[in-house]
């Protein structure tokens, strides 16, 4: 099977940015949050506000703004500069829209003018909505995805030799191994490792350094419950409750993640390639979803998923505390085969 290379118009839009010849319109959509800010940010810059930040970097957010608002926005005139910036953040008209904000948008789309630039910034789309098809006959619609394993490697090698710091590809494995898929994850312990380290990172400095994420740590909890291993699952609830997680955060987590091991069970694929492709997310994530489906018979996820809801019903009707709740429910796992 063949799969799309990720994040494939970024060589297009960095040319776009350094040759200062933007496009009148912008569609920035996904998950990948680090990536898509990162080149929000870099149109800003293209774009100066000139010392007139409120005529000339508009932002517009959320999906109650009325159309009054973005009309005035649109056809404002820049002041003391060039051209203006309108960054207008989780709309959702190009995955749902009435008609009048149909017809609204489709005469805007058409009609960008010359001194504007726009980006868009949302989630998700919808490809065969009517204004997602006008945006991209006047502008650029990319999809901000996950980076796959070799990207997340090369993007941690390259951050080091930026910062002039030596680091053997097998240890920029073993980063992205702990901080998991989350670029901003890994800027900020990279960061860490830059103010530690003088010369070589070292596979002793990432592990002294280095702060496992939670989204990661999870992980540990789920193959402690696997192995039918109380102590282990049990003393990784405690460093959570020591380190001042919040039981809620760590509740939703481990639904999360057993929700995505039973939907990689469904797939019967051992693949990480089509896993991340079916699920989301990078090949490495899906290594460890593949390794938790191969561990847990599908009745014993589909009771593990079904109960979250269950306690946290509990908790709300003040039946149990948050903690004791999940303790309980990682001890009912446990024994589940």
């Amino acid at each position: 099977m063949a799969y799309k290379k990720k994040n494939s118009e970024l060589p297009e839009l960095k040319r776009q940015i350094k040759e200062n010849k933007l496009k009148p319109l912008y569609l920035f959509y996904g998950t990948e949050t680090f990536l898509k800010e990162t080149y929000i940010k870099a149109i800003r810059d293209a774009v100066p506000d000139n010392g007139f930040e409120e005529f000339n970097h508009i932002t517009l957010k959320g999906p109650d703004v009325t159309l009054s608002e973005y009309d005035d926005a649109w056809e404002s005139f820049p002041m003391m500069a060039e051209k203006k910036l309108l960054y207008i953040s989780g709309s959702g008209i190009f995955k749902s829209a009435t008609e009048e904000k149909k017809e609204f948008w489709k005469e805007k789309l058409s009609r960008c003018p010359d001194d504007m630039v726009v980006i868009f910034d949302e989630v998700s789309v919808d490809k065969r909505s009517v204004l997602y098809k006008a945006l991209v006959q006047n502008g650029m619609a990319i999809e901000f995805e996950t980076p796959d394993d070799n990207d997340l490697v090369t993007f941690v090698t390259g951050r080091c030799l930026r910062a002039h710091k030596k680091i053997r590809r097998e240890n920029a494995q073993h980063i992205v191994m702990m901080c998991g898929d989350s670029l901003q994850s890994l800027v900020n312990e990279l960061d860490k490792l830059f103010d530690y380290c003088s010369g070589e990172i070292t596979r002793s400095d990432i592990d002294s350094v280095v702060s496992k994420s939670l989204s990661i740590r999870i992980f540990d909890l789920t193959d402690g419950i696997m192995d039918h291993d109380a102590k282990k699952a049990m003393n990784v609830l405690t460093e959570f409750r020591n380190g001042n997680e919040s039981a809620f955060g760590v509740m939703y987590l481990i639904y999360s993640n057993v929700k995505k091991i039973l939907q990689t069970k469904l797939t019967g694929s051992t693949d990480p390639k089509a896993v991340a492709a079916a699920i989301g997310g990078s090949s490495f994530i899906a290594k460890k979803y593949i390794a938790g489906a191969s561990g847990f018979s599908e009745g014993a996820l589909t009771r593990m998923v079904m109960r979250i809801p269950e306690i946290d019903y509990e908790i709300k009707q003040g039946k149990t505390d948050e903690w004791t709740a999940l303790e309980q429910y990682v001890a009912e796992a446990l024994y589940y085969n």
